[in-house]
């Protein structure tokens, strides 16, 4: 025990530990790619998602659900990828309750420009930083904590 109160345990002290490299690393990564093409990580997170998936589009639901993120998340973030001409939403003519965010042809070319930034950022911000040995173990954290999803 220490002099501030009784120690927290191993688990927890992992876990704000975990939560603090997250963060920070997110933070860096998010500076880096602001300045080297103009997106926010949250931008470039779902523009990937949007670039890599068939046809080139995803439901909103999906990709608040892929990025474990809330939909008016997604929203905002899809709202100024829209106003940049990154993005545009369309509905679905069978459901028109379903929106999709499609990717246009300049929201491929930015999407092309930060991959290589954004790469970078994670390589200097976080992989430079820890041995392959942890490198490894951190791939295989989600299998170990998260239960697999259902079909």
């Amino acid at each position: 025990m220490s002099d501030t109160g009784p120690e927290r345990p191993e688990a927890l002290q992992a876990w704000m530990g975990l939560c603090e490299v997250v963060d920070r690393v997110r933070i860096l990564v998010n500076r880096d790619l602001q300045g080297a093409v103009g997106l926010t990580l949250a931008e470039n997170l779902v523009l990937c998602q949007v670039a890599m998936a068939p046809q080139r589009r995803l439901r909103m639901i999906e990709i608040a659900g892929i990025l474990s993120v809330a939909k008016s998340a997604v929203t905002k973030t899809v709202d100024h990828l829209e106003k940049r001409g990154l993005l545009v939403r369309e509905r679905d003519p069978q459901d028109r309750r379903t929106v999709y965010a499609t990717l246009t042809c300049e929201g491929a070319k930015v999407f092309a420009a930060a991959q290589p930034a954004f790469a970078d950022a994670v390589q200097r911000h976080f992989a430079s930083r820890i041995d392959e040995d942890t490198l490894h173990q951190l791939r295989g954290l989600r299998e170990s904590v998260l239960p697999p999803e259902s079909g």
